[in-house]
């Protein structure tokens, strides 16, 4: 038993000394050689196989990151947008302010109460504005209301605590005493349910021109003298007609409204009288 492990033993290790001989003296070159020829087709084409592969997880990751980039820049763009949106807001409030304060300076005598709309009439039957002014801020009913840059918006015509409502010049049961002023020709100036404006009672001989400006006249006391309405757009003059209708656009958009300011040194009339 000893002898044959002993006897193994000696071949395993000569056949070791002679493979580490080989391989010193290549030997085995031809051998690896026919072997690496046989195996290179196939190490390339599995080569080949696998660069689609791997281009694709290249691709994934690319994908992955450019993702993550955009989502990045869009997050950047909205807080840019958003940024620069409060900014032109903060423009158009300081642009108001200053309106209201050149008013204001060119008008010493006179006391305004500024108030933003927050609501307007939903149906066509009135032409009415909410705002967040009320009694608690010194409105009181039938005072006028004006644009920012002066010219005329309504009157207010209800009241509670916090609120108003307005009715605007357009509304159909409007009805202002009104003069052109460069002929100085007076008439009433009414809206309608279309949201027009029409100067009624005008003598059909009297000096009304497309452009004219449509002043308040302040007859009747309901309204002070001087207000700009709008402007004269057109003007119709029928035959065997005692008066011309002269249709009036507001320079005011009365749509668009956001801030307004409540006169209110001023008090009608009808409403002062006890």
């Amino acid at each position: 038993m000893h002898v044959r492990t002993r006897t193994w033993l000696s071949v395993v290790v000569l056949a070791s000394l002679l493979f580490i001989a080989a391989s010193r003296l290549a030997i085995f070159d031809p051998l690896e050689n026919a072997v690496l020829s046989v195996a290179a087709p196939i190490e390339s084409a599995l080569r080949g196989a696998s660069r689609p592969v791997a281009d694709f997880v290249n691709n994934l990751t690319d994908i992955n990151r450019l993702s993550d980039e955009n989502q990045s820049l869009r997050e950047e763009n909205e807080r840019l947008t958003a940024e620069a949106a409060r900014l032109r807001e903060t423009e158009r409030e300081l642009q108001q302010l200053e309106q209201l304060l050149n008013l204001r300076g060119g008008r010493p005598e006179d006391r305004f109460v500024a108030a933003h709309v927050f609501a307007r009439e939903p149906n066509n039957q009135q032409d009415m504005i909410a705002i967040d002014r009320g009694r608690a801020d010194g409105l009181e009913e039938d005072m006028i209301v004006l644009t920012q840059q002066g010219s005329l918006v309504g009157t207010v015509s209800r009241v509670l605590d916090d609120v108003a409502w307005v009715t605007l010049i357009t509304d159909s049961s409007s009805a202002v005493s009104a003069a052109i002023q460069a002929s100085r020709v007076q008439g009433v100036v009414v809206g309608s349910t279309d949201g027009t404006l029409t100067m009624e009672f005008v003598e059909e001989t009297a000096d009304v021109k497309e452009g004219d400006l449509v002043l308040t006249s302040g007859i009747g006391g309901s309204y002070p003298p001087g207000e700009l309405i709008g402007q004269v757009v057109e003007v119709d003059r029928a035959a065997q007609e005692l008066f011309q209708a002269v249709h009036v656009q507001p320079l005011a958009d009365l749509s668009r409204l956001e801030t307004v300011l409540v006169l209110t040194s001023f008090l009608p009339l009808a409403a002062g009288q006890p």
